[in-house]
């Protein structure tokens, strides 16, 4: 299975892109971190997905996860 978060310079960044909404659901749907973010921070219309994390932080192509048990096995 590939990693979902790939390390980057100690931070981990998500595998998919901006538009991954189905990784992206599948990954929250099994983290013990996830804290839904402000409404208006809110992406996805699915509101259990990293895209609405307040624990997301935006990259260029992708976003990476603050979370403190950011689990890079899912």
């Amino acid at each position: 299975m590939m990693k979902q978060f790939v390390d980057d310079n100690g931070k981990w960044l998500f595998s998919g892109n901006r538009d991954d909404l189905q990784l992206s659901r599948m990954v929250a749907k099994a983290c013990e971190s996830f804290a839904e973010d402000d409404e208006d921070e809110q992406i996805d219309d699915i509101t259990r997905s990293c895209f609405n994390c307040a624990y997301r932080r935006w990259s260029v192509d992708s976003f990476h996860c603050l979370a403190p048990n950011c689990r890079t096995d899912q």
